[in-house]
């Protein structure tokens, strides 16, 4: 992802506010019968000419929940993170 750690976060308590826990490994995120985990670790940025790119490893990981509450709480976060510039 091209965010830093802290504007992952502040996305996802945006969209789904007090759902959202840090953890020592990264964020949780609670909603209904659906929990995730995203473990985040921030790595080099990249640089394009004066501009420079923050990049965010994210591996999310199911800890409670069915397949289908699941990929629908994913599809929740995609629209919660997403950036605009097309």
């Amino acid at each position: 992802m091209n965010s830093t750690a802290a504007e992952f976060r502040r996305a996802l308590v945006q969209a789904f506010g007090p759902a959202v826990t840090d953890t020592g490994a990264g964020l949780q995120l609670a909603v209904g019968d659906v929990q995730l985990h995203f473990a985040l670790q921030s790595e080099s940025s990249h640089r394009v000419g004066a501009l420079q790119l923050a990049l965010l490893r994210v591996e999310i990981s199911v800890q409670r929940g069915d397949e289908t509450a699941a990929a629908e709480l994913l599809a929740r976060v995609d629209r919660a993170t997403l950036r605009g510039g097309g």
